[in-house]
């Protein structure tokens, strides 16, 4: 029985994610996005970090990475509000909020 459930796990059936063909694997693929965006954001490069983020959000709306960078926006411009940018913090959750 846990070899099945491992089996499953591992070998899913169909396109269940969400993504289409080769985009697990592409470059530009939601994954691999948001990798990046994590990256750029732990390097200090914010605007980068957003960009890719909004980008997720807009061309994979329906996956597991958009709503891990729906929270990593949330929590920039939950930053940006300590920091005292106000105006940019909003700015940001109504450019969040407009996407799906």
């Amino acid at each position: 029985m846990l070899q099945r459930r491992r089996t499953m796990l591992l070998a899913p059936e169909g396109n269940q994610g969400g993504y289409g063909p080769g985009e697990m694997t592409s470059p530009s693929g939601p994954f691999k996005l948001l990798n990046l965006a994590n990256e750029f954001e732990r390097a200090g490069v914010t605007t980068y970090s957003i960009d890719l983020y909004t980008k997720i959000l807009d061309k994979y709306p329906d996956t597991f990475e958009a709503v891990a960078a729906r929270l990593a926006l949330f929590l920039i411009a939950n930053r940006y509000e300590n920091e005292g940018k106000k105006e940019t913090a909003i700015s940001l959750i109504r450019r969040i909020s407009t996407q799906k």
